[in-house]
């Protein structure tokens, strides 16, 4: 993965020097820590350069491995979220990589693969030059050369990938949506992204794993249609119907069958997440509640390797009966098409 991160910079950015490489290196390790001095001063900063930075054509982000990116300030998205969004961003993200046990190492492995790569001739910059700075580095900040700033102008913060990839959905947000609903396949990571948008909105998820089956309504007629396998009566009754306002629901307790009460006040958004969560039951609820929905997709060979690491025992079972139940309400009902956003999770095999 190291090598392929410094691969796709290279090209992006081929006037990369020695010390531009190693900035990348640390960043990939380390993240955005060094740019906390606190909040106001910190949202005071980003406030400024979103001030003075100029809209232009990029991406939202550049993958940096390590599950980090830069999110890129210029892109015409980013410009849409306010400074306080992007410092909870870079907060949350800061709190993430202080809890990781192997940054140190991180950058060993990024600065050895980028020494790999210059001593093969695929850098811009010559071996030499690389050893001769690596030799003067004591393992701190560092920053971008005049050269590299000039010809790129980077306007960037440091923040988690899974951060970046809810720009739109963020951006969506700003104009109104009070509720919105994460559906996909099983191992696509709309689990993960709806706990990282409930982080930055600070509220909290309601999973549709809640509204499981209950074993006497798991008849072959239920379970024949189409997403028939959620108890989306009781979701309708116990939630839809309260937004918004204080959501009490009961979670069904697959482990020992039992129901466990649950409830989440009223908050200016709420985050509802499963699959099913876009079943064609609930489409008058969400039109009169303004849902944003989101479908988060994933490669078959990806969503297979993330399930297999998650839980090993189970892929079989997932092969043979949970995916194709999703593929056929997904196909029944053409839930990505009904979808107000569609987010792509990236394939990404050395991601931490």
């Amino acid at each position: 993965m190291e090598f392929q991160v410094y691969r796709d910079h290279l090209r992006q950015t081929p006037m990369m020097q020695p010390q531009d490489a190693v900035k990348l290196a640390y960043q990939s390790a380390y993240g955005c820590g060094h740019l906390l001095p606190g909040r106001e001063i910190c949202v005071e900063m980003i406030r400024k350069e979103q001030q003075q930075v100029t809209e232009q054509d990029v991406p939202v982000y550049t993958f940096i491995g390590n599950g980090l990116c830069r999110l890129n300030l210029a892109a015409p998205q980013v410009r849409r979220l306010d400074a306080e969004m992007i410092w909870r961003m870079m907060d949350g993200t800061d709190r993430v990589v202080r809890a990781r046990k192997d940054v140190d190492l991180r950058l060993k492995g990024m600065i050895g693969a980028v020494t790999d790569l210059a001593h093969k001739g695929e850098t811009g910059f010559s071996y030499q030059a690389l050893r001769t700075y690596l030799d003067g580095y004591d393992g701190g900040v560092v920053s971008h050369t005049q050269a590299y700033r000039d010809a790129y102008q980077p306007s960037y913060r440091v923040v988690l990938e899974d951060y970046a990839l809810l720009v739109p959905v963020l951006a969506e947000i700003r104009q109104g949506h009070r509720v919105v609903v994460f559906d996909g396949p099983c191992g696509s990571g709309k689990t993960t992204l709806a706990g990282r948008l409930a982080e930055l909105l600070n509220c909290t998820p309601i999973p549709m794993d809640d509204f499981f089956l209950l074993p006497d309504m798991r008849t072959p007629e239920r379970l024949a249609q189409p997403g028939g396998n959620v108890h989306r009566e009781r979701f309708l009754a116990e939630v839809l119907t309260s937004l918004p306002g204080e959501v009490h629901w009961q979670r069904f307790d697959c482990g020992t069958g039992s129901m466990i009460p649950r409830c989440i006040p009223e908050g200016a958004v709420t985050v509802i997440e499963g699959s099913y969560s876009h079943h064609p039951a609930f489409a008058d609820d969400y039109k009169r509640l303004q849902a944003l929905r989101i479908f988060v997709e994933v490669q078959a060979d990806e969503q297979l390797r993330r399930i297999a690491k998650r839980d090993p025992e189970m892929l079989s079972m997932f092969q043979s009966r949970w995916i194709p139940l999703e593929k056929n309400y997904f196909e029944a009902y053409d839930i990505r098409g009904g979808a107000d956003l569609v987010i792509c999770s990236p394939e990404r095999s050395g991601k931490a």
